[in-house]
């Protein structure tokens, strides 16, 4: 028969045998995190989360549960698929390969935290792991409601409709339907690349200029992380809702929207000035 997996008290009782505390979380990551979180600030037996110095601690009524080997501020967490209104992950072991994780969010109420980590901890919080604890500090909550209320603004002003010729920056662009219709038939088979649609990479802000004798906009980009071999220049006729442009992917040029040599020219200039220092 397997053996009954310890209760909260059980694994506090365990930490005794570890060594010494070897991480601490950096000041200003403890003013902006730390301090108490519970599923309920108004009530005093509510399941309650505390993100210390070097420590973090799940606990209900006398049982409790201590994460305090290598505590660790993690901003990446998710990778590049980072969820909008995530702060950061605060990770630390409650022993060797077993961890707990508090990952910290805000939204229009304030601060939050949900709790992750190894199976073995998520069995032992039980229904505790499915909570959700709420930062109990007024302030905390006032400040981090006011940023998500900017956040969610700049969120719907981006899914704005909104005319090519008002961007300044590529990712601007896509919210000008004529435009992404127009830019996606000109890329083809390229379109299944995001960087290429979402022109959301480090980029130049855009101009407007007179070449072979017609006007055009002008936009130049890249893939983020990765701007040496993958980047692009993008010319736009908001009138004809034509596209022509030169897009540099690992070593080979390749020249979209079929330009006139005049324009191909252009083009070439255009993307050597901005990717290759003018050479």
């Amino acid at each position: 028969m397997k053996p009954r997996q310890p209760g909260l008290g059980a694994i506090a009782l365990a930490l005794g045998l570890l060594p010494a505390a070897q991480a601490q979380l950096l000041p200003d990551v403890l003013q902006l995190y730390g301090g108490l979180y519970a599923v309920d600030c108004a009530r005093p037996e509510s399941p309650r989360l505390h993100v210390e110095r070097d420590a973090l601690h799940v606990e209900q009524g006398d049982r409790r549960l201590s994460a305090r080997q290598d505590l660790t501020a993690i901003h990446a967490y998710f990778g590049q698929s980072t969820p909008p209104d995530f702060l950061v992950a605060l990770d630390a072991q409650v022993r060797p390969q077993i961890n707990l994780t508090v990952l910290v969010y805000r939204d229009r109420r304030g601060q939050y935290a949900r709790l992750e980590g190894h199976p073995t901890v998520l069995a032992n919080l039980g229904a505790l792991a499915q909570g959700t604890f709420r930062a109990c500090s007024t302030a905390v909550n006032e400040r981090e409601a006011a940023l998500a209320r900017q956040q969610q603004e700049a969120r719907r002003v981006a899914r704005t409709p909104q005319p090519a010729s008002r961007a300044s920056h590529p990712s601007e662009l896509v919210r000008d339907r004529r435009f992404m219709t127009a830019w996606s038939r000109t890329l083809g088979p390229l379109a299944r690349e995001t960087w290429l649609t979402r022109m959301d990479g480090p980029a130049p802000e855009i101009t407007h200029e007179i070449l072979a004798g017609r006007r055009w906009l002008v936009a130049a980009f890249c893939k983020p992380h990765d701007c040496g071999d993958h980047n692009a220049v993008l010319l736009y006729d908001a009138a004809t809702t034509q596209v022509q442009g030169l897009v540099y992917r690992a070593g080979t040029e390749t020249l979209i929207g079929q330009p006139e040599p005049a324009l191909a020219a252009e083009l070439q200039r255009l993307w050597r000035q901005q990717w290759r220092q003018g050479r």
